[in-house]
């Protein structure tokens, strides 16, 4: 009995207090103005889209833009509540709705299409430069946020790191809408879409890896 309170009273007498992480909802502006700052640079180089100040009377493609931000934001709040221990797991479905809606508007825009141009709408373009540069956008602002929750390697690595790709790959999804045009919404639909759902893909499967190279972290 006396080597269990010896063994009590050295912890008691070593203990340090433990801070606790800021509020999800403000980790997620923190790496929000890295996102910004991340698009701000792509933008300067690749230049504002000509057609931009007619984008208001476009309500479909207004609308792509801003669920794509929506996504991003909610996956990014999502990730940081998942990571915290004790937080439940269904916070990993509060963006789904949101890429949803997403998805649906651009086979709505899709259809649209259709119905104006005719088949001059489904003519693809092997031109995979928005995918190319949303994969390249994500890569240092998703980096950045797998390493702000890599405590939660051990205990959730893949619904984790599929929140990691979502949240980054959709904000820049959003963020190169800005600067590229001319493409139809199956396009649209095709290279942005795509670029996303294969990004969260690979995360997910290779989310132990990933969280195995970047190395524990405390919480």
């Amino acid at each position: 009995m006396r080597s269990t309170d010896d063994l009590i009273g050295r912890l008691a007498a070593d203990a340090r207090p433990v801070r606790r992480p800021p509020p999800p909802w403000r980790r997620t502006l923190r790496w929000l103005g890295l996102v910004l700052a991340v698009l701000a640079l792509s933008i300067a180089g690749h230049g504002l889209r000509p057609d931009l100040a007619g984008l208001p009377s476009r309500p479909w493609e207004l609308a792509e833009i801003g669920l794509a931000l929506a996504t991003g934001l909610a996956a990014a709040l999502a990730v940081f509540h998942v990571a915290l221990p004790g937080r439940s797991s269904r916070w990993a479905w509060l963006p789904l709705p949101f890429a949803a809606a997403w998805i649906s508007t651009l086979g709505l825009g899709c259809l649209g299409e259709w119905r104006t141009l005719g088949e001059s709408a489904l003519a693809l373009h092997l031109d995979p430069e928005c995918a190319r540069a949303i994969a390249l956008t994500s890569l240092p602002v998703g980096l950045v946020l797998l390493l702000m929750v890599r405590h939660a390697g051990p205990v959730r690595p893949v619904a984790t790191a599929a929140l990691v790709a979502l949240a980054a790959s959709a904000l820049s999804s959003a963020g190169v809408s800005l600067s590229h045009s001319g493409e139809t919404a199956l396009m649209v639909l095709l290279w942005h879409a795509g670029a996303v759902a294969s990004l969260c893909l690979g995360s997910a499967v290779l989310g132990r890896r990933l969280f195995a190279w970047i190395g524990p972290g405390t919480p």
